[in-house]
């Protein structure tokens, strides 16, 4: 098999999936990849960068392409239309996010919510013979916002339009290449010394908005403010910008902390995770949820909300309300396991275990055989 493959938004998760993919399934694959920054452009100048920057590179190919596998971040009506010996080539098209499900940042501000992004990859997913989704979650924001957004239309609506996208939509989670753990890594048998300090809490994710860190921190305080034992590791994906809450954050919960910043490598993250006691998600915004189950494949017992992706990949159990329900669990925990009354960490493979490599991409092998022979004349 011949795949072209792109990515205009090589960066963090896109990046994993990208080497899980092309690396795990047997093919020939030509990659166009950018680095995963300016969003905004990304979406709308992808298409054109590719057909006018690699135009020689893809002319060289001496076979035609068997399959063409594009991340949403490409318009891929338009890659098309611009390098028109794709038109005859089956065509998936794969949804980390979708731009209809993003909350606004400044919901309050008065600032229009630009649904141009929204409606780009509604008409890519119809120049697609499969659209695959990582969550149903995803697919389903992403179908409900189309059907908004064609019922604000004045008139002319295609007829069909979401029923076509349904039609050839799949989910197929994040295939996730993990450490082998060996059973002594789920210890849970702290000093005195550690259970008068407390739990580690851990934040993984993204320093960004739409990750709610201002509703983490704010358990964090009401926790501190009762004498609460824990500790605080912060981690996870920085940029220059980053909400204010974090180095305020960092002045007040001071000697708590246990570990502040990006990891420098992923040895050095992996082994946060295997210190880290309770991982918690605040975030308005999880399409899949990729850090939190780094988190518990590693033995943290994870609290997040009973919203987005989370009931899909979580027990009932281990999900929250709203943030007073995380604040009273939160503390339930942290007294319990500081009176040694409970333990935290745990083997919690089994929850990982199917979104691993090794059981996910076979499935990935099968959708694109599958696509390249039905649509192959």
């Amino acid at each position: 098999m011949r795949i072209l493959y792109v990515e205009p938004f090589e960066a963090g998760s896109h990046a994993r999936f990208t080497h899980a993919l092309t690396t795990g399934v047997k093919a020939e694959w030509t990659k166009i990849t950018l680095p995963g920054r300016h969003w905004k452009w990304r979406m709308r100048g992808a298409a054109p960068w590719a057909a006018l920057a690699c135009a020689a590179e893809l002319s060289e190919t001496a076979e035609p392409f068997d399959l063409v596998w594009a991340s949403s971040f490409v318009n891929l009506a338009e890659l098309v239309g611009l390098l028109p010996q794709l038109a005859c080539v089956p065509r998936i098209l794969f949804f980390h996010e979708n731009q209809f499900a993003y909350p606004e940042q400044e919901r309050d501000s008065g600032a229009r919510f630009d649904l141009d992004f929204g409606y780009v990859q509604m008409v890519s997913a119809l120049a697609a013979d499969r659209v695959v989704f990582n969550s149903a979650w995803n697919r389903d924001s992403f179908l409900d916002g189309a059907e908004l957004l064609l019922a604000r239309m004045p008139d002319a609506v295609p007829p069909g339009w979401v029923a076509t996208l349904r039609a050839r939509s799949t989910v197929l989670a994040v295939p996730m290449d993990l450490s082998e753990l060996p059973d002594t890594a789920f210890d849970d048998s702290p000093t005195a010394e550690e259970r008068a300090l407390g739990p580690i809490i851990l934040w993984n994710h993204r320093w960004e908005h739409d990750k709610a860190p201002e509703e983490f921190f704010a358990a964090l305080t009401r926790l501190a403010g009762e004498d609460i034992p824990f500790r605080v590791a912060v981690c996870g994906q920085r940029f220059r910008k980053e909400p204010a809450v974090f180095e305020t954050a960092r002045t007040a919960l001071g000697e708590r902390i246990v570990h502040w910043g990006t990891a420098p490598t992923r040895a050095e993250y992996e082994a946060l995770l295997g210190r880290a006691h309770i991982a918690v998600s605040t975030a308005r915004q999880e399409f899949f949820g990729l850090a939190l189950l780094e988190a518990v494949w590693h033995g943290a017992q994870p609290l997040a909300p009973a919203r987005l992706s989370y009931p899909e990949l979580l027990p009932a159990a281990d999900l929250y309300t709203d943030p007073d329900d995380l604040v009273r669990r939160l503390a339930a925990l942290c007294r319990a396991w500081s009176a040694g009354e409970i333990r935290l960490r745990d083997d919690r493979r089994d929850i990982v275990e199917e979104h691993r490599t090794a059981t996910l991409l076979p499935r990935y092998e099968r959708l694109i055989r599958e696509t390249i022979s039905r649509t192959t004349p």
